[in-house]
């Protein structure tokens, strides 16, 4: 199966679950679109599990 591991740093996790709960409440308070309601919860989602799909993602495409 898929091994999920934290590859983000305390701090980073933080960063993202704060601007991911501001971008939700701007969501909420009708200040953005459906995209910003994606992200906000993406960046809250990496920020609680401290996982983040993009260097998965870079590591496929990487030149060997």
């Amino acid at each position: 199966m898929f091994k999920i591991a934290c590859n983000i740093d305390q701090s980073d996790r933080i960063n993202r679950s704060v601007f991911g709960v501001l971008i939700l409440l701007g969501v909420f308070l009708g200040l953005g679109h459906v995209y910003y309601f994606i992200l906000g919860a993406v960046m809250l989602a990496e920020g609680i599990i401290g996982w983040c799909g993009i260097p998965k993602i870079l590591a496929l495409f990487k030149m060997k």
